[in-house]
């Protein structure tokens, strides 16, 4: 093998772990995701469970709770009642910023406006994500060094009934 084609075989390896890796990391996100429904988990490097030792840490936040969307369907129907509502500094020909925001907060409320529609969309589950510490990197290297982790394992995780 020549010198370029160790490099592109080099590259060929290189990329078949990112591979693996991004579907070790889904799977480890899912695993997280089914054990921790809420909250967050420090991981450390088995020296102490000071920051200096923090690996970082994995989090599930709360559910993003959904928020109501106003939309103005027919502003013609809408403005007398706005009139009626604000007086009529909330119009010029069409409703003023002011007006508008009145009529979206008013609808938020619960107020049934003719011409307006509120709709609220599904919620959203937390997404479980990883945040690593500023030296993830040198305190992983040196578990590795001491013999706690091997990357190995992780690369030889089964992913969905494959090798």
């Amino acid at each position: 093998m020549n010198a370029l084609e160790h490099v592109v075989t080099d590259l060929a390896l290189i990329t078949a772990t990112e591979q693996k890796l991004a579907a070790v990391k889904a799977e480890r996100k899912a695993a997280l995701a089914a054990e921790l429904s809420r909250g967050t988990v420090y991981a450390y490097d088995g020296l102490g469970t000071d920051e200096d030792n923090q690996l970082g840490y994995a989090t599930v936040p709360k559910p993003t709770q959904p928020k109501p969307v106003v939309s103005i369907d027919d502003e013609s129907v809408v403005i007398p009642w706005a009139v009626e509502e604000f007086g009529d500094g909330v119009i010029t020909t069409r409703l003023t910023e002011q007006g508008r925001t009145s009529i979206m907060e008013a609808a938020k409320a619960g107020t049934q406006i003719p011409g307006v529609t509120v709709t609220v969309p599904e919620k959203r589950p937390g997404t479980p994500r990883f945040v690593p510490s500023k030296r993830v990197a040198e305190l992983v290297q040196g578990m590795v060094d001491r013999g706690v982790l091997d990357v190995r394992t992780v690369l030889e995780l089964p992913l969905g009934g494959q090798q």
